[in-house]
């Protein structure tokens, strides 16, 4: 197994994810869908993905969370509010920590995690899974992405990837709502059976033909 980064920078990491995570989308009110796109292709999670102490243990969730919409080009870092005080974890601050734990456990991008499982499906395995070891989340992205592996890419995803366009981006331009897009690729949803209208909103932001995304 290769591990991201040394052990002994584990505990800040997830604690600073999660509280990344807590912010953005609980205090900030950051579209959820907006602000992981921003994350996942911000050097951020490039630096932090390596270990770089300066992120996994010298800035706090929140900070984290100002770098990462600088680095996005977001005018209004000024207007961002300060931390509440919780009593407890939310689902999205345990979604985070699952997230900075698998990430560490496996070595891979945040990106391909998030390829597999969508931060919103992380947060729905909270109830299960917040109380288990973090293994266990482990075990199921491990599950999740050797399903994919072994069904290969849908052509949804094949064609986005190719168009140089992350899901979020592919969800604005189109309307198309990013968790359809999400499940779409995971093949959760048959894009078959959806509307013509989606269908061709799709294929008209990829610049392709609709029996191109269709599964064979």
């Amino acid at each position: 197994m290769i591990l991201a980064y040394d052990k002994t920078y584990l505990p800040d990491a997830m604690a600073n994810l999660a509280g990344a995570f807590d912010y953005a989308l609980n205090d900030c009110g950051l579209p959820v869908g907006l602000f992981t796109d921003f994350f996942a292709t911000s050097e951020v999670a490039e630096l932090f993905g390596r270990g770089v102490p300066k992120y996994v243990c010298g800035m706090s969730g929140e900070e984290l969370v100002v770098e990462i919409m600088r680095q996005a080009g977001w005018a209004r870092i000024i207007d961002m509010p300060p931390v509440a005080l919780r009593t407890g974890a939310t689902p999205e601050y345990w979604a985070g920590w699952a997230l900075a734990y698998c990430q560490w456990a496996r070595g891979v991008r945040f990106a391909d995690i998030l390829d597999v499982l969508s931060f919103d499906d992380i947060v729905r395995l909270y109830p299960t899974l917040h109380e288990a070891d973090e293994s266990r989340f482990v075990d199921v992205y491990d599950e999740w992405a050797a399903h994919n592996r072994t069904e290969g890419d849908s052509r949804l995803h094949t064609v986005r990837v190719r168009a140089g366009l992350s899901q979020s981006e592919l969800s604005r331009h189109s309307g198309v709502a990013l968790r359809s897009i999400q499940m779409y690729e995971q093949r959760r949803k048959d894009l078959g059976k959806a509307a013509v209208s989606t269908v061709l909103a799709l294929a008209r932001t990829l610049g392709c033909r609709i029996e191109d995304l269709l599964e064979p």
